[in-house]
């Protein structure tokens, strides 16, 4: 089976590295696999650069060229997305409202058209009705959390399958956690204000007044020099640029408690990686999140926005280290729920099963 993945870019995101990871496992299972990155466009003053590049036609990249992924599988860059320039397949994943887009008007040729729903972008994206009509569109959709399942169903009447994006257990399963003397926050900094990182900051500063006895990590990869976040935030903190593979793990294996203050989530695989180090988990009602974090029981969570309520189950997971010990070994389990395998195996019966019986 040939099976082409459109990704929109190979920068570090969650969903791009959640694709690369599908891509390299269904080869494993016998699948012919190709990634295609489409040309960024260029400024109206470059368009004598874009001609040279059309007349180029796609360009192979080399696999293993993404630095802080193990990639093995085809990389194939193309001016842009038509007929002329993918491949003939079997199946074609797109994996963004614009890739989708691209991908419409493709020939049936180029593979039985799947969406992979990895978030609802349309909170987000500036262009809301560019996005909104791809969940219209006549894809046939895999979502990755219950949350998108039910946004596709109730406001487009779309039917999807869901396969929630299991942690790379090679990498993040922890089997014993040593507890931190002065425990360990872990928080992740992004430039998107749905992330949350501000409210995080407050959080912990309330955290800090209530008890100064903890320590924060803050990582990213939009800031290089951590100065201006220093200053921002008025407290010191830990801070590592860019943390990919062992780093990124050794990271979290060195904390005690993930803070995830996301206004919404796909998914979020940075605190399902946190839980599977068994770090406990302090997050907000992200969505996607209600996959794997139940209140009292996997993780604390709270409304998102309320700095007050993120910021009082944060002090209560530092100051209580039988609560930090339950919500780790449960969060732990809950993880481990989520296999890769089991997820490979049934997306390839879904690519098996004709259209008319699907």
């Amino acid at each position: 089976m040939k099976i082409t993945f459109i990704l929109p870019h190979l920068r570090i995101s969650g969903g791009v590295k959640a694709l690369l990871e599908y891509a390299n496992r269904l080869t494993l299972l016998g699948a012919e696999t190709l990634i295609v990155i489409p040309e960024k466009g260029l400024k109206w003053y470059r368009v004598l650069e874009s001609i040279s590049r059309s007349r180029k036609g796609p360009i192979s990249i080399d696999p293993e060229s993404i630095d802080w992924f193990p990639n093995k599988v085809p990389i194939l860059r193309i001016p842009a997305v038509k007929d002329s320039t993918i491949p003939n397949s079997d199946v074609l994943i797109a994996s963004s409202w614009e890739t989708v887009h691209m991908a419409e008007k493709l020939s049936p040729k180029k593979g039985r058209k799947f969406y992979f729903v990895q978030h609802y972008e349309t909170l987000w994206t500036r262009k809301k009705k560019e996005a909104e009509k791809t969940y219209q569109m006549d894809f046939e959709k895999i979502a990755i959390s219950d949350w998108l399942q039910s946004i596709l169903l109730e406001k487009f009447s779309q039917q999807s399958k869901v396969l929630v994006t299991p942690v790379d257990d090679k990498q993040f399963i922890q089997t014993e956690k040593s507890w931190n003397s002065t425990p360990k926050v872990c928080l992740m900094h992004h430039d998107y204000d749905w992330k949350g990182y501000n409210d995080g900051i407050e959080s912990v500063r309330q955290s800090f007044d209530q008890n100064p006895n903890f320590q924060l990590t803050v990582f990213g990869e939009k800031i290089k020099d951590p100065s201006s976040l220093l200053q921002n935030a008025g407290f010191d903190f830990e801070y590592f640029y860019r943390p990919t593979g062992n780093a990124i793990r050794d990271l979290f294996f060195n904390c005690d408690i993930y803070l995830c203050p996301s206004w919404y989530e796909g998914l979020g695989m940075p605190a399902m990686e946190a839980m599977a180090s068994r770090c406990g988990l302090v997050t907000t009602d992200t969505g996607g999140s209600r996959n794997y974090a139940i209140h009292d029981q996997t993780a604390l969570v709270s409304a998102p926005k309320d700095t007050k309520a993120l910021s009082k189950n944060l002090s209560n997971l530092i100051e209580n280290l039988e609560l930090r010990k339950k919500l780790s070994a449960n969060g732990f389990n809950k993880i481990k729920e989520f296999n890769w395998d089991n997820n490979c195996r049934q997306l390839m019966e879904v690519f098996e099963k004709s259209p008319e019986n699907k």
